[in-house]
Order: structure tokens, then C-alpha cells, then sequence
């Protein structure tokens, strides 16, 4: 029987003015451009006259950046997101790990996931790293209502948290590789929750099973002072915080350590020789009153980073929001750091600190037509100016500051 060769989809084209991060200090822009897009990938984007090729312009009334990448967040903490205040150790065992217990029910692990990720997309996020509760029926929970790209991991617990979270080393360990093999490791990421969670042996155990499959890690490192002195006395034989972690065999490039504040020089050195990447959260680490990551010490020794949420302690899914309390903090403290800069954190940066700057990331042909819709200003266009504007207000205002949202040239609203 004779078939006729599949017909390839037509390209649209969405006509606005576009802002496109191709670095920390550097975003090409067109002012009257396009991002033409077949198939679901970007064929084309540049100024409107050269890209068109004749097609007829969808026109859309403001700024076209890319979707924003969101490194580090807990989707079982979405529901108290901002509601609690407190140092790091006791916000985690007065509110948030009783909050994670509800998720060993599989219908609320499901309807909330199905809201985080409607959430996110309405903010602005089509991607990123999260962290989800113990509980294997929730991780399923989150993959299966995942839009966008996502690595998920569900936090390993082995000690130091209620009996409900705590799940026996062998038990665990095994769990976690049966986990591992079922969504594999372009989805699966190896999640220790934090060292005072996880025996040496456990820690060992997941650098071994990561390094062997070539799976993604994420954990949290030097958050607060009380969890710095905690570690200190669990593990007496570690030189710091950092060798925690190394010595278990869980530092590599693949590795994501959300927070990094309270660390010596030796640690930011290991850091960097070793690869790893930082989420850094800087509107999270303001509502714990944390503190400030260094971002000289980041910056000198070339470490990667990029922006990321942490909610619930972060008390917004809004890029946006993170992107604001970016520049505050950091020009309270000195530094030089642009409005381009924090865009550039909040979307290229985090597709390249988890290896999928090649597809995502950015407005650039080949890749994923994943892009969002901001605010314009009315009169001249100038990218830093329109970028404090856009960002400028409260979590709640910049959740809704989007106009809308598409994944692979497919509008999600």
C-alpha cells in the first residue's frame, strides 16, 4: 500500500519584542523581533522582517524571554510556602517535615502536584530540579503531573527526623536504586536531604549508587549556623561541612548544592575543583535569615550557580521574585550585579547547571520553544531598565506578572 509522506507542521510565528540572555553581562534584544517555531523547536528569531519569511505574525503585546529554570525547590512544600518562620533546624522539625508527612497519601500527592506545576508554569517556570517527601508514591505522583522538564528526587532520611519520614539504611538504600532504575537518570536525581539525615554509610551508599549510573545529586550544604555546629558533632572525623560530602563520594558536576552560605575557603576551593554547581536561593535564605551567599567567592574561583526559588521556605515559585531579592541582597552588600545578570540566573544559567543548555535555556534555533510573555513599558525599550521594572513588586504580584507561558510553542494557559 502506497503512503504519502507525512506532512511537517506548519511554523507560527510570534511576533513582540524580545530579550534573549546569552550570559551573565550580555542578552541580545530586538525590539520589533519574532521566534518562529515548528515542530515545538525555535527555527528562527531575530528582528521581524528577517524572520518571518512571509508567515503571518501572531503579535503579541510585550516582552518574549525565555521560561525560567528553577534549581532548587520542594514541591511538597508548596501548599505552606512562606507560612513559617524560624531558624533552618527548627522550621524543619516544627512545620515542614510534619507538612511532608501528609504526602503518604497517594491522592493528595497527586492533586497537589497537579497544582505546583500549574502554579509554576502560570509564574513563569517550564523546568528545573525538585526535591519531593520520602514517600515513593509521591515521587510517582510528581513525574507523572510534571509539565515541562524536570529531575525529581525524593529526600532520603535514614536518622534525625520523626519515625514517619525515617526509613531503615539497607530499606532506604535499596528503595532508592529500585527508584533510580524505574525513571532513570535523565529524571531521577540521587537527593540525601542534608547530612544530619543520613548515616556515613548512607551517604556513602549514594555516592556509589549516583557514580554508578550516572545519576544527578542534590542536597543542601551549609545553610545555617545551628546545622554547621550539628554537623560538626555528627561527623568529628570530617575537616568541614563540604567533607561531609566528599568523602561520601557525592561532589561531582553533576552535583547541586542548594544554599552553600557558611563556607571556609577550603570548602568554595573543593567546590570548584570538584565541579559541583550551586542553587543559590537567595529569597529563601532571607526568610530563614540565613544569611548571604558570597557571591566573590563564587565568582573568583568560577564556580557554577544559578537562581532557584527553595520553596517552601522561599515563599514564592516566582522567578521574578528570587530575581528581585538577587539584586538586593547582593547590591546591599556591594557587589556588582545587573538586572540582565539575574535573568541570565534565572533561565540559561540553570539549563546549563543541569546539562541542557544544548536544547533549553535560551531563544536560539534548535531549541525548545519554552518561552513566556512579560509586561512591556511604554516608551524606548532599554532591557536593564524594562528588566527592574518588570520584577519589581510583592511574591504574590510577580506570580501573576506573566502574561502567559508556553512549552514547545504550545501556550499552557
Amino acid at each position: 500500500m502506497n503512503r504519502s509522506a507525512p506532512q511537517c507542521e506548519s511554523p507560527r510565528l510570534f511576533r513582540a519584542t524580545v530579550v534573549n540572555p546569552l550570559g551573565p553581562e550580555d542578552c541580545r534584544v530586538h525590539v520589533d523581533g519574532g521566534v518562529r517555531v515548528r515542530a515545538g523547536r525555535i527555527e528562527a528569531v531575530g528582528p521581524i522582517e528577517r524572520v518571518a519569511q512571509g508567515l503571518e505574525a501572531e503579535t503579541l503585546d510585550g516582552v518574549i524571554v525565555p521560561g525560567f529554570f528553577d534549581v532548587h525547590i520542594h514541591w511538597v512544600q508548596h501548599q505552606v510556602r512562606g507560612a513559617f518562620h524560624a531558624d533552618l533546624l527548627t522550621w524543619l522539625t516544627q512545620h515542614i517535615w510534619p507538612a511532608e508527612m501528609a504526602y503518604a497519601d497517594p491522592t493528595r500527592a497527586r492533586s497537589d502536584a497537579q497544582t505546583f506545576f500549574a502554579d509554576l508554569l502560570r509564574a513563569g517556570t517550564v523546568g528545573g530540579m525538585a526535591y519531593s517527601s520520602v514517600h515513593p508514591e509521591a515521587l510517582g505522583a510528581a513525574f507523572a503531573c510534571a509539565r515541562g522538564r524536570w529531575r525529581i528526587g525524593n529526600a532520603v532520611m535514614t536518622e534525625g527526623a520523626p519515625a514517619a519520614l525515617i526509613g531503615a539504611k539497607p530499606m532506604a538504600l535499596s528503595v532508592i536504586a529500585d527508584l533510580a532504575a524505574r525513571y532513570g537518570a535523565e529524571r531521577f536525581v540521587v537527593t540525601p536531604r542534608f547530612a544530619l539525615n543520613c548515616s556515613p554509610d548512607v551517604l556513602a551508599g549514594l555516592g556509589a549508587l549516583a557514580r554508578a549510573g550516572g545519576y544527578w545529586i542534590q542536597t543542601h550544604l551549609a545553610e545555617s549556623p545551628a546545622e554547621l555546629a550539628a554537623v560538626a558533632r555528627r561527623f568529628p572525623e570530617a575537616l568541614d561541612y563540604t567533607d561531609v560530602y566528599d568523602r561520601a563520594g557525592l561532589l561531582g558536576p553533576r552535583t547541586v548544592l542548594g544554599h552553600c552560605i557558611h563556607l571556609g575557603a577550603r570548602e568554595w576551593d573543593c567546590l570548584a575543583a570538584r565541579g559541583c554547581g550551586i542553587a543559590h536561593c537567595p529569597s529563601s535564605n532571607e526568610a530563614l535569615g540565613s544569611g548571604r551567599m558570597d557571591l566573590a567567592a563564587v565568582r573568583a574561583r568560577g564556580i557554577r550557580y544559578a537562581l532557584a526559588s527553595d520553596v517552601g521556605a522561599g515563599p514564592s515559585v516566582s522567578l521574578l521574585h528570587v530575581m528581585q531579592c538577587f539584586l538586593v541582597q547582593h547590591r546591599a552588600a556591594g557587589e556588582r550585579v545587573s538586572a540582565i545578570e539575574a535573568l541570565y540566573r534565572a533561565t540559561l544559567a540553570g539549563a546549563e547547571l543541569l546539562g541542557w543548555s544544548a536544547e533549553s535555556g535560551n531563544l536560539a534555533p534548535g531549541k525548545r520553544a519554552d518561552f513566556v510573555l512579560l509586561p512591556k513599558l511604554g516608551g524606548a525599550f532599554d532591557a536593564e531598565g524594562w528588566l527592574e521594572h518588570v520584577m519589581a513588586g510583592t511574591p504574590a504580584e510577580l506570580e501573576r506578572r506573566p502574561l502567559a507561558t508556553w512549552l514547545g510553542g504550545s501556550a499552557t494557559g
